[in-house]
């Protein structure tokens, strides 16, 4: 059975260099945290987002997501040593413009 692919505005041309790769899907795992964030925003559902998940649904990169919650910018829960963010807000920080 062939895999589908979830492409999300990824163009995977040879435009993008190396260091803005890493916020586009890079494996079928990515797509697959791609397609479970659009399912649940599609069915009105809030998610506890990791590190990798901010990244690529944010375009920011892991040190930005670590710098933002040291500093308090971006509201997150901690499980166990893993951050998590909910999706909800961070939307709503996205939206007034997150500044660390």
């Amino acid at each position: 059975m062939a895999h589908q692919r979830y492409t999300f505005g990824f163009t995977g041309g040879a435009e993008s260099s190396p260091r803005e790769e890493r916020f586009f899907p890079q494996n079928e795992a990515d797509y697959e945290r791609l397609a479970r964030i659009a399912a649940a925003d599609a069915a009105g559902a809030d998610l506890l987002l990791d590190v990798r998940d901010i990244e690529l649904y944010a375009h920011i990169s892991r040190k930005t997501v670590y710098r933002l919650v040291g500093c308090g910018a971006l509201p997150h829960k901690r499980v166990g040593r893993n951050i998590r963010v909910s999706k909800h807000l961070l939307d709503v920080a996205l939206s007034q413009g997150i500044a660390g």
